[in-house]
């Protein structure tokens, strides 16, 4: 569809609107990690997981009813205490422990690239074009923010005048090779805000860490497989509704740090690579609480004007009788990674 014809149905290029804002917030969804590789267009890390088990073990991890794999580790856990005090067989639990955590592995190893295949101009360019924004709220668990915030400091050491990113991981961790997580921030730094968590984030003595990949011939998917088979589950909410990630989200302190965050903000927010459907209702929640500006980027392909209006309007429920405006840009002219 020609520019011309998205105009005609109010969605324009982000150029036309930028001068606007400044700095605006970025809301990330799984939509920015597609720029990066095809193989985030799966709907669902655990059903990913699923297709690694066998029939039997498949049938009892989806018998537990939620998708959060802490919680079915903690499961097996407690089952296996139970079993070993009435002294009945632990083997099969065992098992099913083992499923899990080289289950996950080899979910987390199918979707997402290793360092060595990631097009790091790519992630150069992107961290250049970051600039233009404020702080980064994202629902994505997967590593390539991780990478774009080492490019940020590799480009402030050369240049004082760039602003890099950072996570509020920077303290002082109770062992070697993470950062704990601490809620202040001394230097002026963009803040990213791991809104469902992430793969390198962890629970370690009743504190959120950080894994530091302090030698860059060491792969982070690496890293994060020897946590897994330490029992160590990354601390991210996977899927589910609004309410059962609000649940989550309410049990651990750094996420609810980055929720208030959202909330408290009334910066204008520019909403990439993520659509705030049913499964969203929390952060709609967020976003709404200080009415901002927002800037909805529709992803246009080789949709009809039918079918971009009516996804126009949907968006729009969302915000009915709404205090602020809502702009609609083409998602295709925001990021250029070529």
């Amino acid at each position: 569809m020609d520019k011309s014809t998205l105009e005609e149905i109010g969605i324009i290029d982000w150029v036309k609107i930028r001068d606007k804002f400044e700095k605006p917030d970025l809301l990330l969804g799984n939509g920015f990690s597609l720029q990066f590789s095809n193989n985030f267009s799966y709907s669902s890390l655990f059903e990913i997981f699923l297709e690694t088990c066998d029939p039997t073990h498949k049938s009892l991890f989806s018998h537990f009813g939620t998708n959060n794999f802490e919680l079915i580790l903690k499961y097996l856990d407690q089952s296996k205490v139970i079993n070993s005090f009435l002294d009945l067989p632990t083997e099969p639990i065992d098992l099913a422990i083992a499923q899990l955590k080289n289950g996950l592995i080899a979910a987390i190893e199918k979707v997402h690239p290793r360092y060595q295949d990631i097009n790091l101009e790519q992630l150069e360019r992107m961290a250049y074009q970051l600039a233009d924004f404020g702080n980064i709220f994202t629902t994505n668990y997967d590593l390539f923010l991780y990478h774009i915030i080492m490019k940020s400091l590799d480009i402030r050491r050369d240049n004082r005048e760039f602003v890099a990113y950072q996570d509020y991981y920077w303290g002082p961790s109770v062992a070697a090779g993470f950062k704990e997580f601490v809620n202040y921030q001394t230097i002026p730094y963009k803040h990213i805000y791991y809104l469902h968590g992430s793969l390198f984030v962890f629970n370690q003595e009743l504190k959120d860490v950080k894994i530091i990949r302090s030698n860059r011939e060491i792969e982070l998917i690496d890293l994060i497989a020897n946590q897994i088979r330490n029992s160590n589950i990354p601390n991210f909410v996977s899927e589910g509704t609004g309410e059962d990630k609000r649940r989550s989200i309410s049990r651990n302190e750094y996420l609810r740090f980055c929720s208030t965050k959202l909330k408290d903000s009334t910066n204008s927010i520019v909403v990439f690579g993520n659509s705030l459907g049913e499964f969203d209702s929390h952060i709609l929640e967020a976003i709404k609480a200080k009415p901002k500006d927002i800037v909805f980027c529709m992803y246009v392909g080789d949709k009809s004007k039918e079918e971009l209006n009516h996804e126009k309007l949907t968006f729009a429920k969302n915000f009915n009788k709404y205090q602020k405006e809502i702009h609609y840009v083409d998602s295709g002219s925001l990021f250029t990674l070529s």
